[in-house]
């Protein structure tokens, strides 16, 4: 079945093009935009993924710039480019930009870009890599992380049902969060530390995983972080993140230990950490600066 919602996806890294594959294939017309290599990688061969030992092709048309009549526009770009990209996205006609980027610093000033009411905050629930211009990755199962959505001011309006169908007929497993900024603050809150452990576990997952001092050291980073957020009254954010804050830390350690040292620690926190250095030291340093002012405050 081919349905009429066209879509854009503005960035079609790893994230990026596991989204337009699910929307692809559910038969959504998917346009992808992209630059540099990944731009020269999809002209040449199209958008590849690995699938068991099969290297497949998705129908989606590549397109050179972001304009034309888009009923959503997924943005997947990684944070340091989040401002240029909705600078270039302001001239667009579309009304509905979903940003599936990491925020700390709130909404206000992307939508000064776009002009209010465009934006609609998201984050992905998915994870890879792009390899030899083949994906290899896919979405995030949905107890570990769903694709999250919400209006900025917690309204289920027209719009989020309508993104809500895209989902349900792609099978991406998803939920509609009616405060994203307190999520996102929570879901930083933890991947932070994450990511942390990766580099000071000499950047490979396996060793860090089996650093028990490390892993201890992690969880007491992620439950202090958690405590001052909800101290400074943010909602904790998905319910399951309150975990950290009751659990006891040897059955956290052991259980983020075992994580490390699986598959999907390898794809959803190694492949990461490991091609997205940059944006992991920017959104360390923007986290701490929050929660130094968050103390600072009480």
């Amino acid at each position: 079945m081919r349905y009429k919602e066209r879509l854009l996806i503005f960035g079609c890294g790893a994230v990026g093009s596991i989204y337009a594959k699910s929307l692809s294939l559910a038969g959504y017309p998917v346009s992808v935009y992209a630059r540099g290599q990944r731009l020269s990688e999809l002209s040449k061969r199209g958008l590849l993924y690995r699938e068991g030992n099969r290297t497949l092709r998705c129908p989606v048309r590549l397109v050179k710039d972001s304009a034309g009549s888009y009923d959503f526009i997924f943005v997947t770009v990684r944070r340091e480019r989040a401002e240029e990209a909705f600078r270039q996205l302001a001239d667009s006609e579309c009304k509905n930009i979903v940003s599936m980027i990491n925020n700390l610093d709130g909404y206000e000033g992307w939508e000064k870009i776009l002009g209010r009411g465009r934006l609609i905050p998201a984050f992905p629930g998915a994870g890879g890599s792009i390899e030899g211009g083949v994906l290899y990755g896919g979405l995030t199962p949905s107890f570990l992380q769903k694709t999250s959505f919400g209006e900025i001011g917690g309204e289920r309006t027209a719009r989020i049902y309508a993104l809500k169908r895209i989902f349900l007929r792609s099978h991406i497993p998803f939920a509609i969060c009616p405060r994203m900024y307190d999520w996102q603050l929570c879901h930083l809150a933890m991947v932070v530390p994450l990511g942390d452990a990766i580099y000071e576990g000499g950047g490979n997952h396996i060793d860090a995983g089996r650093n028990r001092a490390l892993m201890k050291r992690t969880v007491r980073r992620i439950r202090s972080n958690l405590w001052l957020l909800k101290k400074s009254g943010i909602r904790i954010l998905p319910g399951e993140m309150k975990l950290f804050l009751h659990l006891p830390e040897p059955a956290l350690s052991a259980a983020l230990s075992a994580f490390y040292c699986s598959e999907s620690g390898e794809r959803f926190i190694y492949r990461h950490a490991e091609k997205a250095r940059a944006e992991m030291e920017l959104l360390h340093r923007e986290l701490y600066r929050i929660l130094k002012k968050r103390r600072e405050v009480q």
